[in-house]
């Protein structure tokens, strides 16, 4: 299991896409890790894609984490929480040794993106597809366990060099407005220094998760600015 193999996945699909939609390019949007593949798949078959929107995008693995908890601090003082500060400043700055300084850094992310309210309802959502069952559902948790261990550390030294700063689509991300867990302020930071025939950042309000909580802004915002690119085509 590779990032390698999974974007070619993704290019494999694409095709498929293009046919199923009568169609010679398509547009690509990409969430949170996904967007590491995303990055990959438009680098590698540019002629597939009309335009790549990433959103939740992930721009520097290096710093992702430091640049969060300088944000999250930020944000717990700025709105009074002094527990958020207490746990914050208890686990300080990253790297950390163990697992429990990462797990409060996304606590926090969480509750203040409003994800904490979002993510569990997502379950009760996979429990009620039409077909699914809850061995449907242990196995996909099992499915993001396994990823996660194969897949995290492959990415987890990624810099904006690794993922890419030329590009020969047009380069869209659409992020929250205050995303914790892919830090905004490196996002845009990253698509600053990207080359493409065409770029722009457009902020979405929320948070990480701002393509689903906010959906109907993300909709419009892919509208106004994505679809005239592909014209009538």
């Amino acid at each position: 299991m590779t990032l390698d193999r999974i974007a070619q996945d993704g290019i494999e699909l694409s095709e498929c896409l293009r046919k199923r939609l009568g169609k010679d390019r398509i547009v690509l949007v990409a969430h949170s890790f996904g967007s590491i593949l995303g990055l990959r798949m438009v680098q590698a078959r540019p002629d597939l894609f009309y335009a790549y929107v990433g959103t939740g995008q992930i721009s520097d693995e290096t710093k992702n984490y430091s640049v969060a908890y300088a944000a999250l601090l930020e944000k717990a003082q700025a709105t009074g929480n002094q527990q958020a500060v207490a746990e914050l400043r208890r686990i300080g700055p990253p790297p950390y040794s163990n697992g429990e300084g990462y797990s409060v850094q996304r606590k926090w992310a969480n509750s203040f993106e409003g994800a904490d309210r979002f993510l569990p309802g997502t379950l009760g959502l996979a429990l009620v597809a039409p077909g699914n069952s809850v061995r449907d559902l242990n196995d996909s948790i099992d499915g993001q366990i396994l990823s996660g261990d194969r897949l995290v550390p492959q990415a987890r030294s990624s810099t904006p060099k690794d993922l890419g700063l030329e590009f020969a689509v047009p380069m869209f991300f659409f992020q929250g407005t205050e995303d914790f867990t892919t830090p905004t302020a490196l996002a845009r930071q990253y698509l600053g220094a990207i080359k493409a025939p065409h770029k722009e950042f457009v902020p979405i309000d929320g948070g990480h998760f701002a393509v689903f909580m906010n959906s109907d802004q993300f909709l419009r915002e892919l509208v106004a600015h994505v679809l005239p690119l592909a014209g009538s085509h």
